[in-house]
């Protein structure tokens, strides 16, 4: 049912923007096929067992990935640096694909941070 939801929340999105979308739904999709697809504080986020690993979303200036910790992107700078960013977002221009390599070494923070704050997703 929330993956229902969530392909409801893109298809919100101009069709180009959708493309997009469903584009990195894959690639995070693909980096955690353990992750549940669930809605979290309005947006597509993928958890794992409960706890939400990575969202993401659309706007009308950018598409933007939310690590749901703002010391995450801090710890990536300089791989980051070409991205616009708050503190706990990441800005994609539109058209334009997160990579890969990138995605992955964002988790992989992610999950360490999950670790040193005592999180278990077993």
């Amino acid at each position: 049912m929330t993956k229902a939801l969530v392909t409801a929340h893109i298809k919100g999105f101009p069709k180009e923007q959708q493309a997009d979308l469903n584009a990195l739904r894959a690639l995070i999709g693909d980096a955690l096929p353990e992750a549940k697809e669930i809605i979290k504080y309005g947006i597509p986020t993928f958890a794992i067992n409960g706890v939400p690993i990575i969202g993401f979303s659309g706007y009308k200036k950018n598409n933007s990935l939310f690590p749901y910790s703002g010391s995450v992107a801090s710890k990536l700078e300089k791989e980051l640096a070409g991205y616009a960013q708050t503190k706990g977002s990441i800005h994609i221009p539109h058209g334009k694909p997160f990579p890969k390599p990138l995605l992955n070494k964002l988790l992989k923070v992610k999950f360490l941070e999950l670790k040193e704050r005592g999180i278990t997703l077993d």
